[in-house]
């Protein structure tokens, strides 16, 4: 990289659990940059974080809180997606003249925009982009050395490898060292990382949106500021792009959305899937992030049998409606990474026919053991409340103002489920609901809210989750 790094001094503004800001640490310190790492939490607490670093003892740390001492020192600040744009540190930082990226914004400057195939969306983001890569990874190699042309021009038997990147729980500096000017890059895409792709004034070649519902409210002012941030990537798309949206979604199909995006806009939708397909994943929102494979697969010349055929087999993503372990019986799905309502209510639909008993699913009657509750991001929990009273035979709670919010609203809708116990362990939780689950039942670890209160994140919260089953259900 021609030590374009080399004796800068960066300071990582938010060291985090999730790896993104061990990714940003570890890339400049061996690119022989100076790096600070701060973060408002504790050594202790960062301890996983800080021993990924060990191999790097060069690496100052200054915890316990940000300091403007810290950013007057620093040339460069990569601040943790999360970290709001109105922080007064990051405010202070470009009174300053200081320039402030997050890691993605350093990426753009290695990866070109005809290289990138973005993902983003409020569901699905995860699954479709795990699925994108691996139909464009095997549906490439099985193509190459036939030197098909479709009729986008795209030739088939081009050799470039393919990576994967982006919000799956590491820093996309990671993987700049697989990186060469013919390689395409898959990237899950969140809200927050989109931010760079606006101060850089560039969009993925290929953009795909899975869906928009509400989410993130306690970070964006309002629905209209998180949507923009979304249509980021669309917005700065030429007329040879591409850009495939959810064909029934209530938000990206609307005038307002569409207005001024240059990229040819394909729609996709499960309706675009035969009849006769049958996929390992299940869950209808699935078939919706199948479909924006498939349509993804056709603008790169992969055909349709060879792609239904890659996809069928995908078994789905660590932590997203994973089935965890069967146990007398009982099914347990871990679906930790569902941190909304709409999520939620996604993973109930799709809990609710997994069971095998005899009882129908839904109601009273139905066989789905609910795990959920945490903290609120400002989200309206009415229709999650009815969906829970409608399909859901027992739900137990787990600590934060989510689940007050929960409770409030189930209320007024049924009484077979409250009282309802709520709880700070995991281990605890389980152990109770052990007592009451029989054969046929699902017990569905699915939040619907964030994590924070008692776990680092909601990986963290994942893991935790599997550890407590496997203690308890033996």
């Amino acid at each position: 990289m021609d030590d374009i790094f080399q004796n800068l001094k960066v300071l990582i503004f938010g060291l985090g659990l999730n790896k993104g800001g061990v990714g940003s640490a570890r890339f400049f310190a061996s690119q022989g940059a100076k790096v600070r790492v701060t973060d408002l939490r504790s050594g202790e607490i960062l301890k996983p974080s800080i021993s990924e670093l060990k191999d790097y003892p060069q690496i100052e740390y200054s915890l316990d809180g940000h300091k403007n001492e810290d950013i007057n020192w620093a040339d460069l600040i990569i601040k943790n997606p999360a970290v709001k744009p109105n922080n007064p540190y990051t405010e202070y930082a470009k009174k300053q003249g200081k320039r402030v990226e997050q890691d993605m914004g350093i990426f753009l400057n290695f990866v070109k925009p005809s290289q990138i195939i973005g993902v983003t969306g409020t569901k699905g983001k995860s699954t479709t982009t795990s699925l994108i890569y691996e139909v464009l990874e095997k549906g490439l190699s099985a193509t190459r050395g036939l030197n098909v042309v479709n009729p986008r021009g795209w030739l088939a038997s081009n050799p470039r490898k393919i990576v994967l990147g982006g919000n799956i729980g590491k820093s996309v500096l990671d993987i700049i060292p697989d990186i060469t000017p013919d390689t395409l890059v898959v990237l899950e895409l969140s809200s927050f990382q989109l931010e760079s792709f606006e101060k850089h004034q560039v969009s993925p070649k290929w953009a795909v949106i899975t869906n928009i519902t509400p989410d993130h409210l306690n970070y964006y002012s309002g629905m209209n500021e998180y949507v923009a941030a979304k249509r980021i990537i669309g917005k700065y798309q030429e007329e040879s792009d591409y850009l495939f949206l959810k064909k029934d979604d209530l938000i990206t199909t609307q005038p307002d959305f569409l207005k001024d995006l240059k990229g040819q806009i394909i729609y996709f939708s499960k309706d675009d899937l035969p009849k006769t397909f049958h996929p390992h994943l299940k869950g209808e929102h699935n078939l919706e992030n199948m479909a924006a494979a498939l349509s993804v697969a056709k603008i790169f010349g992969i055909s349709q049998a060879q792609t239904l055929d890659t996809i069928a087999k995908f078994k789905g993503v660590p932590f997203r409606m994973e089935l965890i372990k069967t146990w007398k019986g009982v099914k347990i799905i871990n679906d930790t990474t569902s941190t909304s309502p709409e999520a939620g209510i996604q993973a109930i639909k799709t809990a609710s026919h997994i069971g095998s008993s005899p009882r129908s699913a839904g109601g009273a009657g139905g066989n789905v053991v609910l795990v959920c509750g945490g903290m609120n991001k400002g989200m309206d929990y009415t229709k999650y409340a009815t969906i829970v009273g409608k399909l859901v035979k027992k739900v137990y709670f787990l600590e934060g103002d989510s689940t007050e919010e929960i409770k409030k609203n189930l209320s007024l809708v049924t009484s077979h489920l409250l009282p309802a116990k709520t709880y700070n362990d995991l281990e605890k939780l389980l152990t109770d609901v052990k007592k009451i689950v029989e054969s046929g039942d699902t017990i569905l670890f699915s939040p619907a809210a964030t994590s924070f209160n008692l776990f680092q994140n909601e990986f963290d919260r994942g893991r935790k989750f599997n550890e407590a089953v496997q203690k308890v259900f033996k």
